[in-house]
Parts: structure tokens; C-alpha cells; sequence
């Protein structure tokens, strides 16, 4: 039998902390980037992971600025399953590279409100057993 376990694990921010990290990184996992396994496809180019979101930023917003620069296949602004409040980070997949890397080149270090956003290609990690 074959299990496949994620190493993705849920992180809360609570204030600050030691980590200066708002949400999961895009390689925090110890895990080799697909540039170091020479796997960097343009799928893995796509995604992209945003910390320092504001906590007030909807989901229409969040799409609205990522999808001014060009077409998304998915966004996901990321929520607590209880409360609702935002967790300051969100994803976005575009369906060219060459707008993720737009975006990034664009919108990291953007300021929004008292935040100053980061934008990053994003890859998963996981392990077989």
C-alpha cells in the first residue's frame, strides 16, 4: 500500500512571532525548488503564493488585482474555516507564465493599506512513503 502524506501543514498566526512569515511560504519544507530538480515546468511557473494580504481584502478585491494583470485560472484568498477572517495570504494560478511572472515583477512590494505584499511562484511538496 502506497500513502501519500503532505508535508503542508496548517499554519495560524496569532501576533507576531519569532518567524516573520504571514502563511506558508513558497519552500519552507526543506523540499529542493524545481529549479534545484531541474522540474520547473510552466505549470509549476502559474502558481503563486501571496503573503501580507490586509485582513480586510475580499476575495473580489484580491481577484481584481491579480486578474488587472492578466487571465487567472483560480484565485483563493485564504480564510479561517470558523471566523471568516482573512489569514493574510492567498493563491493565485494564472493560465500564462509569462503574466505570473508579471504579476510578480508588478505587484511584490506593493503597498496596501500598513501592508507591503509579497508575491511568489508557489510549489507543493509532498513525500511517498
Amino acid at each position: 500500500m502506497v500513502m501519500i502524506i503532505s508535508t503542508m501543514e496548517p499554519q495560524v498566526s496569532n501576533g507576531p512571532t519569532s518567524n516573520t512569515s504571514n502563511g506558508p511560504s513558497s519552500n519552507n519544507r526543506n523540499c529542493p525548488s524545481p529549479m534545484q530538480t531541474g522540474a520547473a515546468t510552466d505549470d509549476s511557473k502559474t502558481n503563486l503564493i501571496v503573503n501580507y494580504l490586509p485582513q480586510n481584502m475580499t476575495q473580489e478585491e484580491f481577484r481584481s488585482l491579480f486578474g488587472s494583470i492578466g487571465e487567472i485560472e483560480s484565485c483563493k484568498l485564504v480564510r479561517d474555516k470558523i471566523t471568516g477572517q482573512s489569514l493574510g495570504y492567498g493563491f493565485v494560478n494564472y493560465i500564462d507564465p509569462k503574466d505570473a511572472e508579471k504579476a510578480i515583477n508588478t505587484l511584490n512590494g506593493l503597498r496596501l493599506q500598513t501592508k507591503t505584499i509579497k508575491a511568489s511562484v508557489y510549489f507543493f511538496c509532498f513525500s511517498l512513503l
